[in-house]
């Protein structure tokens, strides 16, 4: 299925029509890279790799505005994939080269990927007893891992493989988050409807905002840029917060009639959000501010979706493809 700009609102851009950014087999998960040292890293995720491309974006002047993509290593992996984390801590440009990421799957299973883009080695982290839903590296240092899990936990990892600490939830952990600035400050969102604030370490609760209605909470956010909003989609709505004032949500929106399954908040713009759902499968991107709609698509098959950091471009898997578009409009 390929999907043209005059397919779409007439506020993006696509940057990849000839889809250079091809995998074999249907998308899962796509994450760029939010270091600011290595923002062209894209990790696509399927139900058996994990692909690594640089993803140059054009130039203000250049024409036609199309993305230069190198494919730098593809990685087996051994269960379908739930979600990618990059490490902070990874060099390309002075030697030795090397990436790190983590994925969370469905076996259980934690792994880490260290490669120089020639050897690879893979740490499997065992502890969960179910599926592994959302994994992230503490984006400082990257010298700690979080997940959550279908076995109603969090779980803190050292790079060695040591569990560090566990946090017991209340239901299904569905996304995780580190803070961007205050170190060890995590958020986590729970199937049934919450989102707490933790101390990673010690397992404190250090707050708890809620929708105020019943729901399931399959995706959460938190702003880059304004490290007081959160965001979370709650059946059809997408909820934001402001924790500086309330714990009691700041906006509602409609989002997808039959729920929201995937939330991302751009990494340049605190008042826009890219969402997935059902039905149609459909992405969309949504500006807070002005309640402006700037993408409506609907695809086949394909999950995930990721912003570029410092740009208004937005990843999203397909067909044994990731889309790219430039949205426009903020």
């Amino acid at each position: 299925m390929k999907i043209t700009a005059a397919e779409l609102v007439t506020n993006t851009i696509d940057l990849d029509p000839n889809r250079t950014l091809s995998v074999k087999g249907t998308t899962r998960v796509v994450k760029f890279c939010h270091c600011k040292w290595n923002p062209t890293l894209l990790a696509v995720g399927t139900a058996s790799s994990v692909t690594v491309f640089d993803v140059k974006l054009p130039t203000g002047s250049s024409e036609p505005k199309q993305v230069e993509v190198k494919k730098l290593r593809e990685f087996e992996h051994d269960a379908p994939l739930q979600d990618i984390s990059w490490s902070p801590n990874m060099s390309l440009v002075l030697t030795p080269v090397w990436i790190r990421f983590a994925t969370a799957s469905l076996d259980n299973e934690v792994r880490i990927f260290f490669s120089n883009l020639e050897t690879d080695e893979v740490q499997v982290l065992s502890g969960h007893r179910g599926a592994v839903n959302a994994v992230a590296f503490e984006p400082q240092s990257g010298e700690a891992l979080a997940s959550v899990g279908d076995d109603n936990s969090c779980r803190i990892w050292g790079l060695d493989g040591t569990q560090q600490a566990r946090i017991a939830l209340r239901s299904a952990g569905t996304a995780v988050v580190w803070h961007h600035q205050e170190l060890g400050k995590l958020l986590v969102a729970e199937k049934r409807g919450t989102l707490r604030l933790y101390n990673a370490m010690t397992g404190q609760p250090l707050m708890s905002v809620d929708a105020g209605q019943p729901g399931i909470l399959l995706a959460a956010d938190w702003s880059i840029g304004n490290t007081q909003l959160l965001i979370a989609g709650i059946g059809n709505h997408c909820y934001m917060w402001e924790t500086s004032r309330s714990s009691l949500p700041m906006d509602r929106k409609p989002f997808h009639s039959n729920g929201v399954t995937e939330l991302a908040f751009s990494a340049l713009h605190d008042e826009v959000c890219a969402s997935r759902g059902h039905p149609g499968n459909s992405v969309k991107v949504f500006n807070f501010r002005t309640n402006q709609v700037l993408l409506d698509i609907s695809l086949n098959v394909g999950r995930g979706l990721s912003w570029y950091l410092g740009q208004p471009v937005l990843a999203f898997g397909g067909d044994g493809r990731v889309h790219l578009f430039q949205v426009l409009s903020s």
